[in-house]
């Protein structure tokens, strides 16, 4: 099979990782990156990490960019979508993934510069412009020919597929969402003033709430959850390895028991390659380096009355959401090859 040729507009963590993923992988080949930073900074953090160790592979910095073990990738400075040109690198796909242009028109950009699809790795400005893909439950009927997609947030695609498929099963009143999430560059290394107040802590030395868009996100690309779902997030002095503590109260009368024996069948079957599931005591950097949007913890799944279940679901905040990126592309691909 050929390979698709893939554009990355941001080399920070989330590209990255998209690259690293892609050296194991042929059917995915990154051609080209757009950041406008020296490549050769670049290239030391894509070789030494922090939390993924040191790449194992050669990398050479040549005119064009890089090469890494005899695969030439082409880097560019170009500052935005509109400034970009993708057709004279043969690109399949943009992953857009500055944390910024995140409205369709900004995205849109891509497409008018030769991408064939572009794929926002984060959460849209506007929901109604561009549909928000939810992982493992929501494929029938959604739209794989939008020019843009987007894969929503790491909360949602952990937390959404959970809920989706125990909505269709017991039915769900509402559902509370708590994201423990590690630190990250939005984040301060010691008290700096800037906007807002909270964000500005360090945050290595606390535990920061956050709010988030999580519980609106899934909502919109679950409407059977619409008006039930509320959600937080803190900020916890962990790099990697977050958590997602899910309060949910069902319409019928559940059991521990009854809900992890369903979630485990559930793994292996709607929800395979995109949520697993453990029986182990497991911490949070166990899950450092996990391919899958979330990992639901059996032994942490507790109940109260009849129909109340909190649950504990894992996740890597950096490689799990680009391995899902990663799916979705293969996906929109063979699904285009079928036609």
């Amino acid at each position: 099979m050929q390979s698709l040729n893939i554009g990355l507009m941001g080399f920070g963590r989330i590209g990255r990782n998209l690259l690293r993923i892609s050296l194991n992988d042929q059917s995915i080949k990154i051609k080209a990156i757009a950041d406008t930073a020296e490549k050769e900074n670049l290239a030391y953090l894509l070789k030494y990490d922090s939390i993924y160790g040191t790449l194992d592979k050669e990398i050479s910095i040549n005119e064009e960019g890089l090469e890494i073990n005899q695969q030439q990738i082409n880097f560019f400075d170009w500052e935005s979508p509109s400034n970009t040109d993708w057709a004279k690198e043969g690109i399949d796909f943009v992953i857009q993934a500055t944390g910024k242009s995140q409205s369709k028109n900004d995205c849109m950009g891509h497409v008018e510069s030769g991408a064939k699809q572009v794929i926002l790795a984060s959460t849209p400005t506007d929901f109604n412009e561009i549909p928000i893909y939810v992982p493992g439950v929501f494929d029938e009927g959604f739209d794989f020919e939008s020019k843009v997609i987007s894969l929503g947030s790491n909360t949602s695609i952990a937390a959404g597929p959970v809920l989706k498929i125990l909505d269709d099963k017991y039915g769900i009143k509402n559902a509370y969402i708590s994201t423990i999430h590690g630190y990250s560059n939005s984040n301060r290394l010691s008290d700096v003033a800037g906007e807002g107040f909270r964000v500005n802590r360090a945050a290595g030395e606390n535990i920061i709430p956050r709010m988030t868009q999580s519980a609106k996100v899934i909502e919109h690309s679950i409407p059977s959850l619409n008006n039930k779902l509320a959600s937080s997030s803190m900020n916890v002095p962990v790099p990697d390895g977050s958590t997602v503590d899910l309060t949910i109260h069902f319409e019928n009368n559940v059991t521990v028991e009854e809900i992890n024996s369903y979630l485990e069948y559930e793994t292996k079957n709607t929800l395979r390659n995109h949520i697993d599931i453990t029986n182990d005591p497991i911490v949070s950097s166990d899950v450092v380096g996990s391919r899958y949007s979330g990992v639901i913890d059996s032994l942490a799944t507790i109940g109260i009355g009849e129909n109340k279940i909190k649950l504990i679901i894992w996740f890597d905040n950096g490689w799990g959401y680009s391995s899902q990126i990663i799916d979705l592309i293969k996906k929109i691909s063979k699904r285009k090859s079928l036609e």
